[in-house]
């Protein structure tokens, strides 16, 4: 019995690490934009890049993919470049 009863503990405890683990998900733009905007507003470690990721559902590795991904790409560079404005210009009608 005290068998089984450890094997179901085991078992329970590997089902939550799976099931929390962070997936590499598809980071949106407008993610992006406040997770780069957070990390250059702090201490500007990679631990804090990554942190803040987490923070927002995100591994580092999808952060850094898609960060490399504006830099390859006008149209989505463009895109990034639009919501900062949008974000700023709301901060000035406040």
């Amino acid at each position: 019995m005290k068998a089984v009863k450890t094997f179901l503990i085991i078992i329970t405890a590997v089902m939550l690490m799976v099931s929390c683990k962070m997936s590499d998900k598809e980071m949106t733009p407008e993610d992006f934009l406040k997770i780069e905007t957070e990390y250059l507003n702090s201490d500007l470690k990679i631990e804090t890049k990554e942190a803040i990721a987490k923070k927002y559902g995100y591994t580092i590795k999808a952060f850094t993919d898609f960060e490399e991904k504006v830099d390859n790409d006008p149209a989505l560079k463009k895109q990034i470049g639009e919501l900062m404005l949008n974000q700023k210009t709301k901060g000035v009608r406040k």
